[in-house]
């Protein structure tokens, strides 16, 4: 009988992270072609450390360890020893993947709250809200990115609709990562005006690098609504990010109220 489609193959090699030589650029997680790499929280807050998610998503290819200009990461045939070291012989004081705190949606929803994510149809966040959903205002927009529009959105959920809470969910496998910004120029412009054009430079750019690192991005989005003078300070901020995977929701920041002013 012939191999499942999308089925991946167990690695005949896996990525060995040395964290003392690691110095959290991430560049690793980032060139990871199946997201099996993430940087994993330590008792020391701000610092996290590139480590294996899963080792049946890992299909050995070694872009990890040629992207890591400090030498911490390193493929190994030895997948026995480092499955175990995986599961059983964490290096000290990181927090396992099972203990960062999973968040629940649907109870959140049990109040009012207004939630902002990312336009990828792989986020099925209505089907996790369920019966609650009702009590969710959704926005959605490419990237989870808060721009003028989506403070507007707030204003208005928190102002005329109730909410109580703002949540933003961003998640890794965002397909804005494969998307080649200088043939995305060339498409646009030959069909647009100059104003439009201007607007596909640099601010484009930076738009679309909010998948580089998901985790500093979410931190980024949380910040400017925390700075953002329309949003009352009394209202919770929540930054969440989405497993696609087994379809868990962690929690990355907060709930945090905005700083006064």
């Amino acid at each position: 009988m012939g191999e499942s489609p999308g089925v991946i193959k167990k690695s005949e090699m896996l990525p060995w992270v040395i964290p003392e030589y690691c110095e959290a650029c991430a560049d690793c997680v980032n060139v990871c072609p199946v997201f099996g790499l993430e940087m994993w929280e330590t008792e020391n807050r701000d610092f996290s450390i590139p480590w294996l998610s899963n080792p049946d998503t890992c299909i050995g290819c070694g872009k990890c360890e040629e992207s890591c200009t400090w030498g911490a990461i390193s493929m190994t045939a030895y997948v026995d020893d480092a499955r175990e070291r995986l599961f059983k012989k964490r290096p000290a004081g990181l927090l396992e993947q099972s203990e960062k705190k999973k968040f629940n949606l649907r109870e959140a929803a049990g109040k009012k709250i207004a939630i902002i994510t990312c336009l990828d149809s792989k986020l099925h966040i209505e089907d996790v809200l369920q019966e609650n959903r009702d009590n969710a205002y959704i926005l959605r927009n490419a990237g989870h990115a808060i721009t003028n529009c989506v403070i507007r959105s707030l204003v208005l959920s928190i102002d005329v609709l109730g909410a109580k809470e703002i949540i933003i969910i961003g998640h890794r496998m965002c397909e804005l990562r494969h998307i080649n910004i200088k043939d995305l120029k060339k498409v646009v412009e030959s069909r647009v005006e100059e104003e439009l054009k201007a607007m596909l430079g640099k601010p484009f750019k930076k738009w679309l690098e909010l998948t580089n690192d998901p985790e500093a991005s979410l931190k980024d989005q949380v910040e400017i609504i925390r700075q953002s003078k329309l949003i009352p300070q009394d209202i919770p901020i929540t930054g969440l990010m989405y497993d696609e995977y087994n379809g868990h929701i962690y929690r990355v920041v907060g709930p945090t109220a905005k700083v006064a002013v």
